[in-house]
């Protein structure tokens, strides 16, 4: 462990680190951003993904959206034994 302190600012807010962990854990934060970034993006084509899914079904007749309800209740019984 560090007893030198180590200055680190964010705007307007200063802080000490002291530890060598917290800084090593700052540091990966930091680093992170991109990783994050791709995530959300990947969320968001998801997101998309199911809008479209979503608007697709609405749009269907009644007697082929209550069919395709009825494939699914029963694909999802079949997995619960």
């Amino acid at each position: 462990m560090s007893t030198r302190a180590v200055w680190v600012a964010f705007g307007g807010e200063v802080m000490d680190v002291t530890d060598d962990l917290e800084l090593q854990r700052l540091l990966h934060e930091a680093h992170d951003e991109a990783a994050a970034v791709a995530g959300l993006e990947d969320c968001l084509e998801r997101l998309r993904r199911v809008r479209a899914a979503q608007t697709a079904l609405a749009g269907l007749p009644a007697e082929q959206l209550r069919e395709a309800l009825r494939m699914r209740r029963a694909a999802l019984a079949g997995g619960r034994r």
